[in-house]
């Protein structure tokens, strides 16, 4: 499947011709690639505070969230599996680090998951409020999808509140698929956790917290694209942008089989920006310059954080095992 991305990759760059990319790119000022960089950062960082604040456990701190985030970026580009592969590290990491259960670490990230779902449901309301004078069809079929996902999350999170077991199957989900990989984990949803999970319900701050910090995101990530054009000298709506730059994350969870979907993510923004009138030559150079940042930057970033974390594993084990 990597074989067949690179293919595809290829295809795009000698259909577009590479010169005419490499031209748009060099216009591009250098150090506007560090703010791209800190601007990635601070969004990956507002995903994990969004997802921290539910789980609320003095043993784990911040930075070890984002160490476990930048973890499961890295298994979700390199293992394309609609980002389960990412939220079994996720969970099994959290229940490691602060010695929790499963279940309770499971119960974390599926609300954090479903707070994810529903900004992004928001986000896209308003994308196709805004661009319905750009492309009325397009913008009517974002506002039909986009208002059924919010309406269907909504109506969820009322039933698990509503009901106990609902959130016990979710979790029994997760379980399943964790316990092919770590067969000796104690994954019995018991009473304890359901109970947190009625406490956490109940706590509207982690709510409101986290669906503010997770709009702020989605609006930060869009201004990756909006400098990259500006420093271009091409101006372009930062809605058009917002709602290419949302559309990319659904695109990314599509479980086609590609590792970082290659080929695909960069066919799927250019073909979303000429859809606006964006000329092709600055569109697939945007594209690139996207994916640098957003793909093979945290791919680097979380391909260093999983080896380090996996050296001091070793390291630690030997010392143990010496020590005994």
């Amino acid at each position: 499947m990597l074989i067949i991305g690179v293919v595809i990759f290829v295809i795009y760059l000698q259909s577009i011709g590479v010169e005419n990319i490499v031209n748009e790119i060099l216009v591009v000022d250098k150090t506007i690639l560090f703010l791209l960089i800190i601007i990635d950062v601070v969004c990956i960082g507002l995903f994990t505070l969004s997802w921290y604040v539910f789980l609320r456990n003095p043993s784990l701190k911040f930075r070890d969230c984002f160490e476990i985030v930048l973890m499961s970026i890295f298994c979700d580009l390199m293992i394309p599996t609609a980002s389960i592969s990412g939220e079994i590290v996720r969970i099994n990491l959290t229940a490691k680090k602060a010695n929790l259960q499963i279940s309770k670490a499971a119960t974390s990230v599926i609300l954090h998951r479903i707070m994810l779902t529903l900004t992004f449901g928001f986000i896209i309301i308003l994308c196709g409020l805004q661009i319905i004078n750009y492309n009325m069809v397009l913008a009517l079929f974002l506002l039909t999808i986009s208002i059924i996902i919010v309406i269907t999350l909504i109506l969820l999170l009322y039933a698990v509140k509503r009901y106990k077991k609902l959130i016990g199957k979710m979790v029994n989900i997760f379980e399943k698929f964790i316990k092919k990989v770590k067969p000796n984990f104690d994954i019995k949803v018991k009473e304890e956790s359901i109970n947190k999970l009625e406490n956490i319900l109940t706590d509207k701050e982690a709510f409101i917290s986290s669906f503010i910090l997770l709009i702020i995101r989605w609006f930060l990530l869009a201004l990756i694209p909006y400098i990259i054009f500006i420093s271009m000298g091409y101006y372009v709506s930062y809605w058009i942008i917002l709602t290419v730059s949302s559309l990319m994350s659904m695109i990314q969870i599509i479980p086609i089989g590609i590792p970082g979907m290659i080929g695909i993510m960069e066919v799927s923004i250019t073909v979303l920006f000429v859809e606006f009138g964006i000329p092709l030559g600055i569109a697939s150079s945007v594209a690139i310059l996207m994916r640098i940042i957003t793909f093979w930057f945290e791919l680097i970033l979380g391909l260093i954080t999983t080896s380090i974390y996996g050296i001091n594993r070793v390291i630690n084990k030997t010392r143990s095992n010496n020590s005994m």
